[in-house]
Formats: C-alpha cells, sequence, structure tokens
C-alpha cells in the first residue's frame, strides 16, 4: 500500500482496550516518509465524527473532501503506532495548513 505523511488512510483500531478508540476507522499518518519506509509500524492520529469545537490542542476539526465522507475530528491526544498492516485504502490528505496546525496542537500537548 503506497501512502505518505499527511495521508489520511482507512484504519483497523481493533482490537481497543480500556478507553482507546476503536474500530475501522479513517486516521492521519503522522510518522515521516523514511520512517515509513524503513519501519514496520507508521504514527497515526485517529478520526472521530463525534466533532467537538474550539477543542486543540485535543481536537482538530477536518472538512469532508475526496474519500472522507463526513467532517471529522483529528483526536490529537489519542495518536498511535501501529502495525502497517492495519492500514487499508487512502482515503484523502490534509493540507499544508491543516498539518501545521496538527503538528503545533501536538508540540503543545507534548510541552514543547
Amino acid at each position: 500500500m503506497e501512502y505518505s505523511k499527511h495521508d489520511i488512510c482507512l484504519v483497523n483500531f481493533n482490537p481497543a482496550k480500556g478507553g482507546e478508540m476503536g474500530k475501522l476507522r479513517p486516521a492521519i499518518i503522522v510518522s515521516s516518509d523514511e520512517d515509513n519506509a524503513l519501519l514496520s509500524t507508521v504514527i497515526v492520529i485517529p478520526l472521530s465524527t463525534e466533532i467537538e469545537p474550539d477543542a486543540l490542542p485535543y481536537r482538530y476539526t477536518l472538512q469532508s473532501r475526496e474519500k472522507l465522507n463526513q467532517d471529522s475530528d483529528a483526536c490529537i491526544n489519542e495518536i498511535r503506532a501501529l502495525s502497517k498492516s492495519r492500514v487499508k485504502e487512502r482515503l484523502a490528505s490534509l493540507s499544508k495548513e491543516e498539518a501545521v496546525m496538527i503538528q503545533k496542537a501536538l508540540c503543545d500537548l507534548l510541552g514543547n
């Protein structure tokens, strides 16, 4: 499967444990293209159609586009590393502005 950093892909998050997000859902690939080529895992931020307005740095709302059929929140605080075998089809990609906003929110969460 071909995908790049900032692509939005369908990802299988099952099995989930505790309060983790589960099921087959879109997610943003945030690991670098170099890491994606070398490693057997990929770092993703899951999306949810439950929109929580003004929730930065925890969530950032994305508008529907291409094969992403619904507006969705990027659940930045739910960032996860998963096996590449969980990544399914590519749905869309982020704009440069969205990528910058999500990266900034992630840095804010990590205290940088």
